[in-house]
């Protein structure tokens, strides 16, 4: 897959340097001939560890330099002195094409989203302004220009991000931003009584459709489908109902990422396209391999007995592969991968699996709904919200609760049509990793 490389712009090179950590000032002022001025000099030492002299002059007199020194040595205390004047567009420069790329490893996707954003809006409106100078009504100003409801939600958290980071760095004394979106959205709350309306209508109907999740006996029934007749997609699907891995995660699941002895899966990394063209060798972009969403994606997911039972049967049939194929083969140890060994891309199931649904008679339910049917099932058998949170790997059960669990979900009960098929798929077993679930039937208070 070949992709135009991206180009950072140049930019300066404190930007590199960090925060200010100390400062040394001359013990006089000095007297500069030349311009018949008198000024100071301090040298800054960086969080980089690198230094840099500053010079401020213009002063008539010894006395008004010192005045001048006095007040930048309380604005250092206070971290209230700025160096260096940026503008707008500088910054944005720096935070996404080096920040956010090298320090934050941002995904190819969201960089092109905030791209997008920045430089097609943010920029356009205020890029020539200097950090220093920025007031509340430029950022509205700015975010006046975006129209679009989904586009200005990605606008306001590439502000209140970016420029959080500023504070943190000492390019801006203090951040206008959270105030500046929340007057913004009152603006909006008070103008455009349609476009709330409109919003509340949209949130409703995304509401609804999370209550669309398959039943512990529902999904039974595109399992054995996808076993018999879609099998490459199968052990995702597999993992999806059972252990609530997004898709970009289960692809990215390796033999050595699994503890067989104690039922466990460790949850790593994810499978996509990064900013760079830096891969595993034979690998198209959309299979590289990256970090995990956040920091909470990393963790331990159990693993029922017979989920490890089709786990071995899947490594039976790899090493079957590699001998079969010898060279030809790519050893790269996924769980999930194509015959030659290769991972797959986050697409591969999308066709397969409508497939499937299609043949089991069922409405379309899409496949991220899988994890959240996985959330579901856990709930309404009193798993605690903390426990479910973390097994999906998110930062927060209120999260979780809001956007992942229904308090009423709607279930049609398919459980006497399919029930031939339950016993196929998920083995009747007592012990402790089993899906012997009872049967699920309308609706549940959660």
């Amino acid at each position: 897959m070949h992709v135009k490389e991206i180009k950072r712009p140049d930019v300066r090179e404190t930007f590199f340097y960090g925060k200010i950590i100390s400062w040394k000032f001359n013990d006089s002022i000095v007297y500069l001939k030349s311009r018949k001025k008198y000024c100071y000099r301090v040298t800054f030492t960086f969080e980089s560890g690198d230094q840099a002299d500053y010079q401020k002059g213009g002063f008539d007199t010894k006395t008004e330099a010192s005045k001048a020194r006095e007040i930048v040595i309380a604005q250092l205390y206070n971290q209230d002195f700025f160096p260096y004047d940026y503008t707008v567009k500088e910054f944005f420069d720096y935070w996404l094409y080096y920040y956010m790329i090298d320090t934050k490893d941002i995904a190819y996707n969201t960089f092109m989203s905030y791209r997008n954003i920045i430089y097609n809006y943010l920029v356009k409106a205020i890029g020539n302004k200097y950090l220093c100078d920025l007031k509340s009504d430029d950022f509205i100003k700015g975010l006046d220009t975006i129209k679009s409801p989904d586009m200005l939600r990605v606008a306001y958290g590439v502000l209140s991000g970016s420029f959080k980071y500023a504070r943190i760095n000492g390019y801006v004394s203090n951040n206008l931003v959270d105030s500046a979106i929340t007057l913004h959205k009152a603006q909006k709350r008070g103008t455009r009584r349609e476009y709330v309306k409109k919003q509340k209508k949209e949130f409703q109907k995304k509401l609804s459709d999370r209550s669309n999740v398959y039943s512990v006996e529902q999904v039974s029934m595109p399992l054995y489908t996808c076993k018999t007749e879609e099998p490459h997609i199968f052990m995702a699907m597999l993992l999806a109902v059972t252990t609530g891995l997004r898709i970009s995660e289960t692809i990215a699941v390796k033999y050595q990422n699994i503890d067989f002895m104690n039922n466990k899966l460790y949850v790593e990394s994810q499978l996509g396209r990064t900013i760079t063209n830096d891969g595993v060798p034979g690998q198209n972009l959309l299979t590289q391999e990256k970090r995990t969403k956040t920091h909470n994606s990393v963790r331990e997911v159990p693993l029922a007995d017979f989920v490890i039972d089709e786990i071995i049967l899947q490594r039976r049939h790899y090493d079957e592969l590699k001998e079969y194929l010898g060279d030809d083969f790519h050893d790269l140890g996924y769980l999930i991968c194509q015959d030659n060994g290769l991972p797959w891309n986050r697409s591969f199931k999308d066709k397969p699996y409508k497939r499937v649904v299609k043949k089991c008679g069922f409405r379309f339910i899409e496949w991220r709904k899988l994890r959240t049917t996985y959330a579901t099932i856990l709930s309404q058998y009193h798993v605690s919200m903390k426990a479910i949170s973390t097994s999906l790997g998110h930062y927060s059960s209120d999260f979780t609760k809001e956007i992942y669990v229904k308090s009423k979900m709607k279930v049609v009960n398919l459980a006497s049509m399919i029930q031939p098929f339950v016993d196929e798929v998920i083995p009747e077993s007592k012990n402790a990793h089993s899906l012997d679930m009872p049967d699920v039937t309308g609706y549940y208070d959660i």
